[in-house]
């Protein structure tokens, strides 16, 4: 009896304790529960702010390589006004001694007899010429009807151009009593220059502003593989709208010296063809460590030296070394002349 008793305590007290470990045991898993909802929102949360923190650094990323292509390319902006500032002044001095040699023999000559100091300048520029020079055709053609005037849809549109050029300096000239006058500029600097400000402005346009120049004048551009006598042909119509001066030239090889008869029939058809200042390019190279003269551009190819000089007539006269006397834009337009004479045979 007491046994059973002993036996009754002792389940009345484990089912006791099973009772009380219960609550207990659920309150831990409800907070562990909780904790963990708690530690997830923190991870989200932590999770979102490194996403944030990624998009930034990308952004600001972006903005730094932004910032940095910008500088590289005010770093050449500024090397490139450097070298036409030092071009310029170059050509400050040259064009300065050379108008200290002009006014020198228009004195000494008598040329600035009809200058009235009572009326002014004006006296004085009735005895020269006022022009009015122009650039880019070809590019502007090319904005207009989509070729240039090597092509007759082209050349129809040059025609009524130059027409208005000589239409309109005849009626300046008539107007003020002076000799205004179509000059087809050779633009040394200006090829350039304009090409740079006009792609600030519209950015590159295929065919009109997809290099660094202009095409000089009413030439036909320079990179078109025509014939010196097609070139002739397609410039002649438009010389004559010119009366302040104006060039054609045709691009030749040095095969042309073993065919001086060959030369002479070019000079006769321009001159056939009414041009009025016709000139050929020839270039010629010359080694001044051995003496070799020839076209060879790169080196020498009789002692491999590469110490040469590359004599171009560029812009109406020669000069030793066009890489140095001009700017970009003129010695890309050297670069991409086409020899005509590729066209011809100097052999017959």
């Amino acid at each position: 009896m007491k046994k059973r008793s002993r036996i009754g305590c002792l389940l009345l007290i484990g089912i006791f304790c099973f009772t009380s470990v219960v609550p207990v045991m659920a309150d831990e898993i409800s907070d562990t529960r909780d904790e963990k909802k708690e530690l997830e929102a923190k991870q989200e949360a932590a999770e979102k702010t490194k996403k944030e923190l990624n998009e930034k650094l990308n952004t600001l990323t972006k903005e730094i390589k932004c910032a940095q292509e910008q500088l590289e390319a005010k770093q050449i902006e500024i090397i490139e006004a450097q070298d036409e500032l030092d071009a310029a002044k170059i050509n400050e001095r040259e064009q300065y001694t050379a108008m200290k040699l002009r006014i020198k023999f228009m004195y000494e000559n008598g040329l600035m007899a009809g200058y009235v100091p009572e009326e002014g300048i004006r006296s004085a520029l009735k005895h020269g010429t006022l022009v009015i020079g122009q650039l880019g055709l070809a590019e502007t053609l090319q904005i207009l009807v989509g070729c240039d005037h090597t092509e007759e849809k082209g050349m129809e549109v040059a025609k009524q151009i130059e027409e208005l050029f000589n239409k309109r300096c005849a009626e300046f000239k008539k107007d003020k009593k002076l000799n205004f006058g179509v000059y087809y500029t050779p633009a040394e600097n200006l090829c350039y220059t304009a090409m740079r400000k006009f792609k600030k402005q519209y950015g590159i346009i295929p065919n009109v502003s997809d290099r660094d120049f202009f095409t000089n004048s009413m030439h036909v551009p320079v990179w078109k593989e025509v014939s010196p006598f097609d070139k002739i042909d397609i410039e002649s119509q438009l010389t004559g709208y010119s009366n302040a001066g104006c060039i054609t030239y045709v691009e030749l090889d040095s095969g042309v010296k073993n065919n001086l008869q060959a030369l002479e029939t070019l000079v006769n058809y321009a001159m056939d063809k009414d041009i009025p200042y016709f000139a050929v390019n020839v270039p010629n190279d010359t080694c001044l460590d051995c003496g070799y003269c020839d076209e060879f551009n790169d080196h020498c190819p009789e002692c491999e030296s590469d110490h040469i000089q590359q004599l171009r007539r560029v812009t109406g006269y020669l000069t030793g070394d066009y890489k140095s006397a001009f700017n970009k834009g003129k010695q890309q337009e050297t670069e991409m002349r086409y020899k005509h004479s590729q066209k011809l045979n100097w052999e017959k």
